[in-house]
C-alpha cells in the first residue's frame, strides 16, 4: 500500500471511529423507521455528509472490520469494492493492506 492509500484508509478509520461515539448517543430521525444519521465514512476528511440508516445495518457494518458506510459515489475502487448499495448510502469492503490495517484500528477488536 502506497502512502496515499494509507492516507485514504486511515481517513474512513477515524470516521468509523466518530460514528461508534454516535451511536451511544443517537436519537432516531423517524420514528416509525428506526432510522438513525452516521456520518459518511469516506475518505475525504472533509466530508460532513449524514446517512440515514437503521440501526440494524450499521451494526451489520460494524460486524465486519473492513466494511464501511459511504454516500453514493464515495467509493474508492482501488482501495474497496461497493458489496451493498442503497438510494442513501452504499457499504464498502476494504481490499489488501487497506483491509489489514482497518482491521487493525478496529474499535471493536
Amino acid at each position: 500500500m502506497d502512502a496515499r492509500e494509507e492516507r485514504l484508509a486511515r481517513n474512513e478509520s477515524l470516521f468509523r471511529d466518530l460514528n461508534e461515539q454516535v451511536e451511544l448517543v443517537a436519537k432516531p430521525l423517524d420514528s416509525d423507521a428506526h432510522l438513525f444519521a452516521f456520518f459518511c465514512e469516506c475518505s475525504n476528511i472533509d466530508c460532513t455528509l449524514s446517512l440515514p440508516m437503521p440501526l440494524a445495518v450499521y451494526e451489520e457494518v460494524r460486524a465486519d472490520p473492513t466494511t464501511f458506510v459511504v454516500a453514493p459515489g464515495h467509493e474508492l475502487p482501488e482501495i474497496e469494492e461497493v458489496i451493498r448499495s442503497t438510494a442513501d448510502y452504499q457499504i464498502v469492503r476494504k481490499e489488501g493492506a487497506a483491509a489489514r490495517l482497518v482491521t487493525e484500528d478496529d474499535p471493536r477488536d
